[in-house]
């Protein structure tokens, strides 16, 4: 699917979808620039009496009490989940039934309402504390709300995480039905909400390739997981720019891990922080043979290689994980 900017409404939208329609939304609005953050987490993972959670900040708490008001302007919205990050705010956004107004109507409202309560505290009039654009996706399916919530629900564990767990060199294998892969890096990302595939084609237009660019772009800053072989040229173009601006990679090869093996250069720095998963994806003898002739893989192999990284983005993936 191909996005582009549907309306004056700011962020990346879907064409086709009716944004004043009955619909769940994850909506993620980032913080802008300048403004204190919106909250710090404290607690420990694992912990039963004092779990990972989001202590909010007199900003966060304004945030806060804004969307628990966002029903008096719009009676047939309600949240079901949030979660408001130092930097960022997640939110399950439930459109009950079709209205007048498009969903970049309600984000700026709710936008209005923040910088009206953040005038109270002495800021300028009208200060943002949200960058302009904002990211959202919507559900297909009703299978995937419980995942969204879940999602929503476990940033802070993840922020810690992230933050206390400065090396992720680990070896493991995953499992799924029959096939086996041998993984290294951070596994937590197989379980992350929002994953897309970075594939170029031929066959997309300039119009197609630059929406897709779109679409990657607002992936990696709104905490989203690129996947791909990155193959061509285009997707190593898309992967080098991921990695200098904080994106997060699961990388799907046709190498295995040899004994004591760890990633060098970029990938080393990514692993260390969290941002990598590799997966080596099983070969055949023939195509094993083929690399050793060509030096490259076979066409088969890369298509097989990207349906791979479609099936893990489209979040069909559910392997079993066993550490080596």
């Amino acid at each position: 699917m191909s996005f582009s900017r549907a309306s004056q409404y700011a962020g990346i939208r879907c064409p086709g979808h009716d944004y004043r329609s009955r619909c769940i939304y994850h909506i993620v609005l980032n913080k802008a620039e300048n403004i204190p953050d919106f909250s710090q987490i404290v607690g420990f993972v694992g912990s039963h009496d004092w779990p990972p959670a989001a202590s909010l900040s007199q900003i966060g708490q304004i945030i806060a009490k804004c969307l628990s008001r966002m029903k008096d302007s719009f009676t047939f919205t309600s949240i079901p989940r949030k979660c408001i990050m130092p930097d960022h705010v997640h939110i399950a956004l439930f459109i009950k039934e079709k209205s007048e107004f498009h969903l970049g109507q309600i984000i700026a409202e709710f936008k209005r309402k923040c910088s009206q309560e953040l005038e109270r505290l002495g800021y300028p009039p009208k200060t943002d504390l949200f960058i302009e654009s904002y990211h959202d996706t919507f559900l297909t399916s009703k299978g995937q709300l419980k995942s969204m919530l879940s999602y929503i629900s476990d940033n802070p564990r993840r922020h810690l995480i992230r933050k206390n767990n400065q090396g992720w060199f680990r070896r493991f294998s995953i499992t799924q039905g029959t096939a086996i892969y041998e993984a290294f890096g951070n596994w937590d990302l197989l379980s992350e909400f929002q994953k897309t595939r970075v594939k170029y084609s031929s066959k997309y237009s300039q119009e197609e390739l630059e929406s897709y660019k779109r679409l990657w772009h607002r992936t990696i800053l709104n905490d989203g997981i690129l996947v791909s072989p990155f193959i061509h040229a285009e997707e190593k173009k898309v992967r080098d720019w991921a990695m200098e601006n904080g994106g997060v990679l699961i990388y799907i090869t046709y190498n295995r891990f040899p004994e004591r093996y760890k990633p060098s250069g970029k990938l080393f720095e990514l692993c260390s922080e969290g941002r990598l998963l590799i997966i080596s994806y099983p070969t055949n003898l023939q195509e094993e043979e083929y690399i050793r002739n060509k030096g490259v893989p076979s066409r088969s192999l890369c298509e097989k290689m990207n349906d791979f990284a479609l099936e893990i983005s489209t979040r069909q993936f559910h392997p079993i994980l066993h550490l080596c």
